[in-house]
């Protein structure tokens, strides 16, 4: 089901559902280590940090260059939609 608020998380959710497909399990072993991570208590702010520096190193190798910029502004809009959904923004 779609959630109408989050146009760029139900995107992103579809890309790593079809990323995963061919790749099996590879985002959710990511998804799992960041939480193993986080929940052993490693520096919140060095997570963070890791994070946003694999988002631009993403954008930048792995996106082709005339996708960048849309896919940077997805980004945003994303990252201010899931921070207003915690109430962090």
């Amino acid at each position: 089901m779609a959630d109408k608020q989050f146009p760029s998380l139900d995107r992103l959710i579809q890309h790593a559902n079809r990323v995963s497909g061919r790749k099996p399990d590879s985002v959710e072993l990511l998804a799992r280590m960041i939480a193993l991570a986080t929940d052993d208590g490693a520096d919140p702010y060095l997570v963070l940090g890791v994070l946003i520096e694999g988002a631009v190193r993403t954008l930048d190798k792995h996106i082709p260059s005339e996708r960048q910029a849309e896919a940077t502004e997805q980004l945003r809009q994303l990252l201010a939609e899931r921070l207003r959904a915690r109430g962090l923004a």
